[in-house]
């Protein structure tokens, strides 16, 4: 099960009319999505207009789409008329700091039914997890043994939110490099954390206790979500 697979089963079970994704690079996840109204955010898309034209045309799975090549930072700031999503994928920059501000500007986009789903939660190992600026920044640095996958350290937003946010339900899917699922409402369990504390951790920190820090969860578990996903009325 791929983060592809688990953003449509969502959309799917919500029947969810408009979805937002934060860094599309080539729009292999994108083009595959099937929504009516889909919104793409990138400072840098990695495909030309007659690539994007003919994968539109071959997965035929939107009615519109919206390409907008900025930062997440600027595409939240610059639309000053809000359009508020039902499903938000986010997979930008992979740092804590902008990976946190990518979902807090989220929420304040989201149907209050929505669900938001980051990639990169759950890094394997210590060189997937590797501080870095950027993913160029990381592969200048030559690390011996680096598959050349760079997750960051995503995994302390959801730390952050478990910790720090006491009305979002936040657990990661253990596929995929870890899918984070976050919804508005009750959290299930919480950490008892500070930010100190959060910015402190270490890759050894996570390793330490996965399940208790992540709330990870089987993928099985993504029947639990579903069931529970209202179907909003579309426009």
């Amino acid at each position: 099960m791929n983060r592809t697979h688990v953003i449509q089963q969502i959309i799917d079970a919500k029947n969810a009319y408009s979805y937002l994704e934060i860094g599309i690079q080539n729009g292999a996840n994108f083009f595959r999505i099937r929504a009516p109204h889909k919104v793409a955010v990138d400072p840098a898309f990695i495909f030309m207009k007659l690539r994007t034209l003919g994968l539109s045309l071959k997965y035929n799975r939107s009615k519109s789409s919206e390409y907008h090549r900025c930062s997440s930072d600027d595409y939240f700031n610059r639309y000053k008329i809000p359009t508020f999503f039902d499903v938000i994928f986010i997979d930008g920059l992979h740092t804590f700091e902008q990976s946190l501000q990518d979902v807090l500007n989220a929420l304040n986009r989201l149907n209050d039914d929505g669900v938001v789903i980051l990639h990169d939660c759950n890094p394997p190992t210590v060189l997937e997890a590797h501080p870095a600026r950027s993913w160029h920044h990381i592969a200048a640095m030559n690390l011996p043994g680096w598959s050349g996958v760079w997750c960051g350290d995503v995994w302390k937003t959801i730390v952050y939110l478990r910790a720090l946010q006491n009305d979002l339900k936040v657990f990661v899917l253990d596929c995929d490099l870890g899918i984070g699922i976050v919804t508005k409402g009750v959290p299930d369990s919480v950490c008892h954390l500070t930010l100190p504390e959060i910015n402190a951790m270490t890759f050894t920190d996570l390793n330490r206790d996965r399940i208790g820090l992540l709330n990870l969860k089987n993928i099985n578990y993504l029947t639990n979500l579903i069931a529970g996903l209202q179907t909003p009325l579309s426009p």
